[in-house]
């Protein structure tokens, strides 16, 4: 069955003489191998003959080359294509088909040719010929990628990592936050992940239909035979589980309602997969979408996803836009500049331990905009069939668990000032977050490893409520060492909080230390 993904009426008609539109050439030959990604040239090899998935998909295996970088992919008989108004007319001429939209209020559609070439073979056609005069943008092999979860299991051994520390007093305060505000019913997160227990006691009264892009229907379950099934349920707990309850954990964000979207599996993804997630996030209205997932491959992101996940934090929530939140990634690396981490529409999230120190496996680099705490104690599938035997685990971590912990800070901000657009959100995020105690900030108060620093949920909230400024923190002078302690003083002291003008004049005068948004 499916997605049902709302589209444009106006175009129900055109689309029947596409269906049956005659073929007006040949074929393009199998040796047409490049493509145009948004504005860049990319090449591609076919490696040998098309081979069964474990869903049954003809897939055929091909090597792209972004520059002097290479990687591995395979492709099916579709294309995503992005049109302009009338692109497709273009498309009919050239005997192609629309298979669905993906997200049609930025020109996406799944394509396919009538004569039964591959997706390379439309893609290469497309750019090599003046369809791209005749409305259509740009064109690319429907790639599948192995996608991983951006979280592996993780085991405190500290006794102190106990219960939910990482929304404590020593942490983010979330008491204090949650005196603010507990957020609000109208405020939705989307959870694009493994999918969700929909069974689950902390869960069951917090979610919203959502969808599964894997199977292409409505049921947003998990599948118990995928090697992450857990991960889902694990991120919208951290998000969104029932508080206040007598039952289980509470959520970052009480009040707010959650979606899941199951889109990761053991096979290979699709780049059409995606590109649905974020497009029901788009539809239903989302505020907040949370990703700890990610390419396994360190690849350049590809221009239509890039531009599904722009159009979705420039334009969703009703005009507003949502925040879309990503986990770094938990390979101790550098983030490129044309990954994922790096569009314009993501808050890339790193992950930091109890002492507010780095973790060993975090990614860093220039893209890298915050850092939160892991969430080791969350919910867990039902029954046996998880991380733990009970219905909660402690051992979840990597950056993973820090994405949902700031997913859940976002929602909880725009609960408060549901006015502000999604780069406000972010800029207010990143403008009160509290200083690592061990970065070293660039001159634009930026740190590779720690981004712009952690999280601060009171600090965000007090600002987006209008009250007051945001606390203005003045470290502490920095702590002697001596020859057998290293000690560094504690939150309390280490900050001055200053109050003064509304908060009006700070959006006013905010100067964004991060990528541009808009």
């Amino acid at each position: 069955m499916a997605p049902r993904i709302q589209h444009a009426c106006t175009i129900l008609p055109l689309l029947a003489t596409l269906f049956a539109a005659p073929r007006a050439h040949a074929a393009p030959t199998p040796e047409a191998s490049t493509f145009l990604d948004g504005d860049e040239a990319v090449t591609a090899e076919r490696l040998g003959a098309a081979a069964l998935d474990p869903r049954g998909r003809s897939l055929k295996p091909v090597r792209l080359r972004y520059g002097s970088r290479s990687f591995l992919a395979s492709i099916d008989h579709t294309a995503v294509v992005r049109l302009d108004p009338g692109g497709e007319e273009a498309l009919a001429r050239r005997g192609y088909r629309l298979v669905e939209p993906l997200m049609p209020s930025i020109g996406l559609w799944l394509v396919e040719d009538t004569a039964g070439a591959d997706g390379l073979s439309i893609a290469a056609h497309l750019a090599r010929t003046d369809a791209r005069t005749e409305g259509v943008r740009d064109a690319v092999p429907n790639l599948y990628v192995h996608m991983e979860r951006r979280g592996e299991p993780f085991t405190p051994n500290d006794p102190r990592f106990s219960g939910q520390w990482y929304f404590g007093d020593d942490s983010m305060r979330m008491s204090e936050a949650w005196g603010i505000t507990q957020g609000d019913a109208g405020t939705t997160v989307v959870v694009i992940d493994s999918g969700c227990d929909l069974t689950h006691p902390d869960l069951q009264g917090k979610l919203d239909p959502g969808i599964d892009v894997v199977d292409g229907d409505d049921d947003a379950s998990y599948d118990p035979a995928f090697s992450g099934a857990e991960h889902g349920t694990a991120c919208a707990g951290i998000i969104g589980a029932a508080t206040n309850n007598g039952v289980g954990i509470a959520g970052a964000c009480p009040e707010c309602r959650l979606r899941c979207v199951r889109m990761l599996a053991d096979e290979a993804t699709p780049l059409s997969a995606p590109i649905k997630a974020f497009d029901f996030a788009l539809q239903t209205g989302a505020a907040v979408v949370s990703n700890s997932w990610g390419y396994v491959e360190a690849m350049p992101v590809p221009a239509t996803l890039r531009d599904a996940i722009n159009n979705v934090f420039d334009n969703g929530r009703g005009g507003k836009g949502a925040v879309v939140v990503f986990a770094a990634g938990n390979d101790n690396r550098e983030l490129g500049d044309d990954e994922l981490n790096a569009v314009r529409g993501v808050l890339t999230i790193g992950a930091i331990n109890q002492f507010d120190d780095k973790t060993f496996f975090t990614n860093f680099g220039a893209s890298l905009d915050l850092v939160a705490p892991i969430g080791t104690l969350t919910t867990d599938i039902v029954g046996p069939g998880g991380l733990d035997p009970t219905d909660y685990t402690l051992n979840f971590g990597g950056t993973s668990s820090a994405c949902p912990v700031a997913a859940g800070v976002a929602a909880l901000v725009a609960s408060v000032a549901p006015e502000l657009r999604s780069a406000e959100i972010v800029d207010l995020l990143v403008e009160t977050a509290r200083p690592a105690p061990y970065a070293t900030p660039d001159a634009a108060g930026h740190d590779v490893v720690f981004g712009h620093g952690i999280v601060d949920p009171v600090a965000a909230l007090t600002a987006a409520r209008g009250d007051v400024e945001p606390p203005v923190k003045t470290p502490d002078p920095p702590v002697e060492e001596d020859a057998g302690c290293a000690c560094r003083a504690g939150r309390t002291g280490g900050e001055t909080w200053m109050a003064g003008a509304f908060y009006g004049a700070l959006l006013a005068g905010l100067s964004l230390r991060r990528r541009a948004r808009r």
